[in-house]
């Protein structure tokens, strides 16, 4: 079974899911728009730091540039290694130096391979280890040039801070100058040139080496530019820890980072450089978590191949966003909490109305169609349902109204058709529901004895009660009026005392002949005349005798049932076929019978084999199963003339009993076999138990009392009273009062009908009422209901 909800809890889920839904697909299309917005502004962030560095970078050239310009002009700069005169120049060098902290070195080269060059000692601390320089050394100058004697040789002059000379040192070398990159790139260029960042050996940081040719071409001016400055810039810009600022080679080596330690950059970043994915936003993942980046060249110099990279974690990026829409998610939440009354009130309006409607559809699933109302609302649609209900109530009102008309007169036609098709029956289907309604309205009053619980109430019940009294009997319209209608033993369709009338004249007539015989042959005339008289006497008393047996006014002794199979013996000649001028039944009941060729001597009286009637299309299975009780005959019909000749009791055969009785059987079929709403369900119950007794002697199931209810027991004593007391039965006079009353306090005596009810039946003067309007004068006598009740 689905899980059920009221409707309020509907709508208002309903509204709440909308809402959420709608909310949900805000927050994602706000979520979607903010993360591009992230990326979008991403972009920009790593635009606006490639703009702050670059114009540092393009600082630091125009600086490199203009300091090579100056020098150029110092006097001396072209002035070989080899010379002692230089300290002047190395005091404007050293000055220069000290202005622009970030030049580690300036130094010029020869076509020769010579060196000079002039290095800031305290530009790092690693350059005092690393040249081995005293401690107070602060400028130190180094010459790569040939000796007189041809020994090649770099050596290396430790300055004080006031230029005064500390120590010396010389070692051998095989060091060109016009070997190296900045060198060469210089003579082809008529312009200063910049080396690509590397890491300066001696001081072990990253540089840049800018170089310029001077005017003669043999000298080439140079000076390294270290990176610290702009590696100091890229920690500055460094937005959060989660951020990076690079800069890296192509191969992916970085020179100046934001972060400490690192010297690669990420494996996707070295090949997004390589295939020049440049310039647009990059989404990677590093260590399980998203990234931004973006990689753009240092500067927009054709053939550089110094990239700037810039590297964000995005869910850094998206925090903001994602706290303005957290923002916006708590307060849609609180708009929709502080909605919650309004939306739980405008339910409440439309819920209202429908469950008022909803009491009316039971009023109409009760029947009460009367009670049906419309309900106030200024809805329209279900100010237009309530209208429409009220409508439809009535018109099923009108409908059930005409529907019970139809189903009772029915009901009252069949119970008409049964009661015209046999006078034997009479009025008893008309006037059986008159005593039982009295008699179970006075139970229903009753508040004693077993009618204490008892309670029928509605008009469903007692319309229940009343078609199951008018269909009691409603099974009769299968049963064969000459059955019902049966005067005689001999009875069928007619009565076949004629027909055996019929043979006695045939055998009086021969007794006849034979007379004449004698005569003929010389037998005297008085004894040929006594032999005729006395076999006529004889004759006569024997029809006498089977007419007076046929109409079966007394009971059938043995010895009357041996004179009837005596009397039958007599034979007689037929001389006519008896296969001619039958029925097709007739005919099929003779196939398996001989023929009897005539002329055939037939017996006066006969049970022959045709007059058995098999009972076909009988499944005693399924009659059983339906709790029917009765004996089924074997035979159908037995129309043997010497077999009901010799009925014991009455003109009915057993074969025509159960007929009879099956009445009762059909009318439950018949009625279980109907659709029956269940308001109705209890009609068969009603109709078919009134030939039930207390004691289980009755049928056609053999019910017991308590298996019996109130009303199916009122059925039986109004169905007796009824039968006794009917006064337009053909074969019987309608008995009194007092003698109906009389036979049924003997019943109730023996258990055969229920005695507490036929008490209340005396008690409550039914009898009497029904009796004045349905008995004739004569027929309505005193009763002593003391007598009857067994109090006196």
């Amino acid at each position: 079974m689905k899980h059920e909800i009221e409707i309020r809890t509907h709508i208002l889920t309903n509204i709440l899911i909308v809402v959420i839904v709608v909310a949900a697909a805000l927050l994602g299309l706000q979520y979607h728009f903010a993360k591009q917005m992230a990326i979008e502004a991403t972009g920009k962030t790593f635009h606006h730091l490639t703009d702050k560095i670059t114009a540092v970078a393009q600082d630091r050239d125009r600086l490199a540039k203009e300091i090579l310009s100056l020098i150029a002009q110092y006097p001396g700069m072209e002035t070989p290694p080899s010379s002692t005169s230089q300290i002047e120049l190395i005091r404007r060098l050293s000055i220069l130096m000290r202005q622009k902290k970030n030049v580690y070195a300036i130094y010029t080269g020869y076509r020769n391979g010579d060196l000079f060059e002039v290095v800031n000692l305290e530009s790092s601390s690693h350059l005092h280890c690393f040249y081995n320089a005293p401690n107070d050394a602060r400028w130190m100058v180094t010459k790569v040039m040939n000796t007189p004697d041809g020994k090649r040789i770099r050596r290396m002059d430790f300055y004080n801070a006031m230029f005064n000379p500390l120590t010396s040192r010389t070692e051998a070398t095989t060091w060109r100058v016009n070997s190296r990159s900045w060198y060469t790139q210089a003579l082809r260029s008529a312009t200063a040139v910049r080396s690509d960042p590397y890491v300066f050996a001696d001081l072990k940081e990253s540089g840049i080496t800018y170089s310029k040719k001077m005017a003669g071409g043999a000298v080439v001016l140079a000076a390294d530019i270290t990176l610290d400055k702009l590696e100091a810039f890229c920690k500055q810009l460094k937005s959060s820890t989660e951020s990076e600022i690079m800069m890296f080679s192509h191969d992916g080596k970085i020179f100046a980072s934001s972060e400490e330690g690192k010297t690669r950059v990420d494996a996707y970043l070295e090949h997004a450089a390589a295939s020049k994915t440049i310039g647009k936003i990059l989404r990677y993942t590093r260590n399980g978590k998203k990234r931004l980046a973006m990689l753009v060249p240092l500067s927009k110099d054709a053939g550089e191949t110094t990239m700037l990279g810039f590297s964000v974690d995005e869910a850094t990026m998206l925090a903001p966003y994602i706290e303005k829409i957290y923002v916006g998610f708590a307060a849609a939440m609180v708009a929709l909490l502080l909605m919650l009354p309004l939306v739980r009130f405008t339910t409440k309006r439309i819920v209202k109305p429908i469950k008022l409607l909803t009491e009316e559809t039971y009023k109409i699933k009760e029947r009460r169609f009367e009670a049906v109302k419309p309900i106030e609302t200024n809805i329209i649609e279900l100010k237009a349902l309530s209208d429409s209900l009220v409508s439809m109530a009535q018109s099923i009102q009108a409908y059930q109204k005409d529907q019970k008309r139809l189903m009772d007169s029915i009901i009252k036609l069949i119970a008409d058709a049964i009661d015209a098709k046999s006078p034997y029956t009479g009025g008893h289907c008309k006037r059986v529901p008159v005593i039982a309604e009295m008699l179970l309205k006075a139970a229903n009053d009753e508040n004693k004895g077993q009618f204490k619980l008892f309670s029928l109430e509605g008009e469903d019940a007692w319309q229940e009660f009343e078609h199951g009294a008018w269909l009691h009997d409603c099974g009769k319209i299968t049963t064969p009026v000459y059955v019902v209608d049966k005067a005689t033993k001999l009875e069928t369709i007619y009565n076949r005392i004629h027909e055996i009338r019929t043979r006695f004249e045939v055998i009086w007539r021969d007794i006849e002949i034979a007379y004449y015989e004698r005569l003929i042959s010389g037998e005297e005339k008085s004894i040929a005349e006594a032999w005729k008289t006395k076999e006529h006497a004889v004759l006569l008393d024997d029809f006498a005798f089977i007419a007076n047996t046929n109409v079966g006014g007394e009971f059938m002794s043995e010895e009357h049932k041996t004179r009837v199979r005596n009397i039958a013996k007599r034979t007689w000649i037929r001389h006519f076929d008896d296969r001619v001028g039958l029925s097709n039944a007739e005919r099929l009941r003779l196939e398996n019978i001989s023929e009897r060729p005539v002329p055939a001597q037939e017996q006066l009286l006969d049970d022959k084999p045709e007059h058995r009637i098999a009972r076909t299309d009988f499944d005693e299975a399924a009659y059983r199963a339906q709790g029917f009780k009765l004996e089924v005959p074997n035979l159908l019909y037995n129309y043997g003339e010497i077999y009901n000749l010799c009925i014991e009791k009455g003109t009915i055969s057993a074969e025509e009993r159960f007929k009879i009785n099956e009445h009762v059987i059909m009318s439950i079929r018949m009625l279980e076999h109907l659709p029956l709403p269940d308001n109705l369900k209890r009609i068969p119950e009603y109709a078919g138990a009134h030939h039930e007794t207390m004691i289980g002697t009755g049928y056609p199931r053999q019910l017991i009392k308590d298996q019996l209810s109130i009303p199916a027991r009122v059925m039986a004593i109004a169905d007796i009273f009824e039968a006794l007391t009917a006064s337009d039965r053909p074969y019987k006079k309608g008995k009194t009062l007092s003698q109906a009353l009389k036979i049924m306090s003997f019943m109730a005596k023996d258990a055969h009908i229920d005695a507490e009810l036929f008490d209340l039946f005396l008690r409550s003067d039914i009898y009497k009422t029904y009796a004045r309007q349905y008995l004739k004068s004569e027929q309505i006598d005193e009763v002593n209901i003391e007598a009857l009740s067994g109090k006196t």
